[in-house]
């Protein structure tokens, strides 16, 4: 007999299972990573990259907000072109952007830094899009949780590349040596993605256009969608919050060293990837997503009340510890979110519907720590900022309510 067809992996009941559904999750979960280790490396090589582009360290600090912004612009039309061109090739666009966008880097310009800037941004805005539209093919639904939430590990697995790699083999070559090695991998994992780029985009539609405001039009036909859009808006807030200020606060208010500071920002950080596993494997088990999103939002904002009222006068071990739990909800919230973002969109357009929330998300994401910056500068204290990832998770229960009503609303109608 001949292998099976693509169409005839889509539509059987065993989609997903085995090679393939593993194969794709491998590749979405990499491509994910390399896409993150690509935003992470400014940051992480700061002082020589402000050093070499003759820039100040802060407005290198600025390059990851610009960074999400461009994300964010490139998530309302990365869901149309992932539709018409396929994810796959989607996948290998924002690759080559990455490759090309670290080859720019070495001219060693500011107006360099700006364009590498430009090019990683829509990459990393066309990515989630992508591996959405991949995984909901060849995913079945009840290992939706937990493929999603390992394929998000891909971000911090990113951060942990970038960490730990860039540094040393800057300090053993220079930080342009960073940028090749990274533009090689990436350049490596585009042409790998070819062997799979026939079956993976067979359903493709070159008739697809493109939409004034992208994909934002579905989160309008959607109103439960809306305000999942609206829940991860909050909690993205929260989330970038604490990571932008968690070693300022142990360092000025905990009087934790700043060596000590950072390992315990690894251990939060491998909380999280903990956590997005956990809490995709508990949906899975429960056979729903919003319980455990809800579930979420509440010790987020228990944890981060603690924090505030209490992290001055709590034992040291007691506070880190508050800020590893606050790493495992926070860190861990976002593969179970865009599993429930899949499974309320219709099969053809979770591309799109994720795009849509992302747009959102990324809003949050800019919107959180420029808000806990004013707080810390009205109030020169960073626990009392840490009241406003506890009423962003609040208000994200509030958007989960809501957005439960409005798909029980719907289904009435139906």
């Amino acid at each position: 007999m001949p292998p099976p067809q693509p169409s005839e992996l889509e539509t059987s009941p065993l989609r997903g299972q085995g090679e393939e559904g593993l194969a794709v999750l491998v590749a979405a979960t990499w491509v994910q990573a390399l896409c993150s280790a690509g935003m992470l490396l400014v940051p992480t090589l700061a002082p020589q990259i402000a050093a070499a582009f003759g820039l100040p360290t802060g407005l290198v600090g600025l390059q990851v907000s610009l960074l999400y912004g461009i994300a964010m612009l490139a998530s309302l039309q990365a869901a149309v072109l992932a539709r018409r061109v396929g994810a796959c090739r989607a996948s290998q666009l924002a690759l080559s952007l990455v490759v090309v966008g670290c080859m720019v880097a070495l001219a060693g310009t500011p107006m360099a830094l700006f364009v590498t800037t430009m090019l990683l941004g829509v990459a990393y805005g066309m990515t989630n899009p992508a591996a959405a539209q991949l995984l909901a093919r060849f995913t079945p639904p009840e290992r939706r949780n937990l493929v999603y939430s390992i394929k998000q590990t891909g971000v911090p697995l990113g951060g942990i590349l970038a960490g730990l790699a860039a540094p040393p083999l800057a300090s053993l070559w220079n930080w342009q040596a960073v940028f090749l090695i990274l533009g090689g991998a990436t350049l490596l994992t585009a042409l790998l993605l070819q062997i799979r780029r026939q079956r993976w985009d067979s359903d493709r539609d070159a008739a697809v256009r493109m939409q004034g405001v992208g994909s934002l039009t579905v989160l309008h036909r959607h109103r439960p969608l809306f305000w999942m859009g609206l829940a991860g808006f909050c909690l993205a807030a929260a989330q970038l919050s604490l990571l932008s200020f968690a070693v300022a606060f142990m360092v000025e208010e905990l009087f934790i060293t700043l060596v000590a500071a950072g390992v315990i920002i690894s251990f939060m950080h491998a909380a999280g990837v903990l956590g997005r596993i956990g809490w995709g494997m508990l949906a899975d088990r429960l056979g729903r997503s919003l319980p455990v999103l809800f579930g979420l939002s509440v010790a987020m904002a228990g944890l981060f009340v603690l924090i505030s009222a209490l992290g001055g006068v709590l034992p040291q071990w007691l506070a880190v510890l508050l800020l590893v739990m606050a790493g495992a909800t926070a860190i861990g919230w976002n593969g179970v979110y865009l599993a429930e973002v899949a499974r309320r969109s219709h099969p053809a357009e979770v591309g799109e519907a994720t795009a849509a929330v992302l747009v959102l998300t990324y809003m949050g994401v800019l919107v959180g720590p420029a808000l806990f910056s004013l707080i810390v500068g009205l109030s020169d204290s960073y626990a009392l900022g840490f009241l406003l990832p506890a009423v962003a998770a609040m208000l994200a229960i509030v958007c989960l309510a809501n957005c439960r009503r409005a798909g029980d609303a719907g289904a009435s109608r139906t």
